[in-house]
């Protein structure tokens, strides 16, 4: 047996939510979901056990780190209940209980188990409930609790008392965050002369590119807006690595059609046609950018306050293409300051905020 403070994650409404969705959706919907509460679980040094369904149920040898994951995850869906996505998830439910557990096979038994995930049903939305052991193990200079009271709960034969987490100091601000604006280029131009499915399956991929370049740089998407995706991350270098990365997924070749002509038998060849605008193979991505460094307010619907408005009109004024980041990103670098140029101040009457550094590949100047 050992020690484990157990955290279980409950998403509120997510059955609802994926019933009002097409089949297709549902797995996208649950990814967007699930993997930043993986994120913030692993980075923190807790363990997933498995997923329930609905959630996590995960482990912590820390009862002070699984507290600060829990902050952590509940403020995701304080923060932006709206999924990238488009796709609404009420929010979520922590129950953490530190007790002894048995480790069998990939699973962990025992009432460290057991408790959390009975007591994740009495649990608010967006809201954390700890237990006294759990309380009592954790540094609790860095916390703070309400008494909730005692709970009688199903199989266990005594009440057990029960605390909310107070995460306050998580909502509301992002503070140091690091913000990548992009906006695709052509969006119109294509639009113009290609079917609805074919402009849909090519923002799909654009978006899919976001997350490839995301997944290998820990950061998180936080909102898309036509062709405009706003992604944030905890530190200069991600940010910058993000856009190196999706840089050179964006250069790569359009997979080719995937509609083929079959012969039915019996039938004569027939001569090769020419692509028709939709069955052409698509061009690589183009795309501007700009990273900047600053706080975010988050209210219920995504991103907003000075830092995102003077991003998207800094954005707004860049030639189709162009790749920034402001000198205070540069600044912050520890790695990778050789994929940006010397310091342009603004030209008058640009509408660019600020010195910004111009984006030249991660090769440098010869890329």
């Amino acid at each position: 047996m050992e020690t484990t403070t157990v955290l279980v994650v409950d998403l509120v409404g997510s059955t609802r939510a994926m019933a009002s969705v097409p089949r297709v959706r549902m797995t996208e919907m649950m990814t967007e979901a699930v993997l930043p509460i993986r994120r913030i679980v692993e980075e923190l040094g807790g363990e997933i056990i498995k997923f329930t369904g609905d959630g996590y149920l995960t482990a912590f040898r820390s009862a002070t780190d699984s507290l600060h994951a829990a902050a952590q995850i509940v403020n995701l869906f304080i923060s932006g209940p709206r999924l990238p996505i488009g796709d609404w998830v009420e929010g979520c439910r922590v129950a953490i209980h530190t007790c002894d557990t048995i480790r069998f096979e990939n699973d962990l038994l025992g009432e460290g188990v057991v408790v959390p995930a009975r007591m994740e049903k009495h649990v608010p939305t967006n809201e954390v409930y700890v237990t006294s052991t759990t309380r009592d193990a954790a540094k609790s200079a860095e916390f703070g609790f309400d008494l909730v009271g005692e709970l009688a709960l199903n199989g266990i034969p005594r009440p057990v008392q029960v605390h909310r987490l107070l995460a306050d100091r998580y909502r509301g601000i992002e503070r140091n965050a690091f913000l990548t604006v992009t906006d695709l280029v052509g969006l119109n131009a294509l639009a113009a002369h290609v079917s609805l499915t074919t402009l849909n399956e090519r923002l799909h991929r654009w978006v899919e590119l976001h997350h490839e370049a995301l997944g290998t740089t820990h950061g998180r998407l936080r909102s898309v807006a036509g062709d405009n995706i706003l992604a944030t991350h905890d530190n200069a270098d991600d940010a910058a690595a993000f856009l190196i990365a999706l840089d050179r997924l964006s250069r790569l070749p359009a997979d080719p059609p995937t509609t083929a002509r079959t012969k039915q038998p019996g039938q004569p060849d027939q001569p090769d046609q020419p692509d028709q605008p939709d069955e052409a193979e698509q061009p690589p991505f183009a795309f501007s950018a700009v990273i900047a460094h600053g706080d975010l307010f988050v209210p219920d619907f995504g991103l907003a306050g000075p830092l995102v408005s003077s991003t998207c009109r800094t954005l707004q004024a860049l030639s189709p293409g162009t790749k920034i980041v402001t000198s205070a990103v540069l600044q912050r670098l520890t790695c990778g300051q050789a994929a940006f140029g010397q310091v342009m101040p603004p030209a008058p009457g640009d509408g660019v905020i600020g010195e910004y550094h111009l984006f030249i590949g991660a090769k440098g100047r010869d890329s």
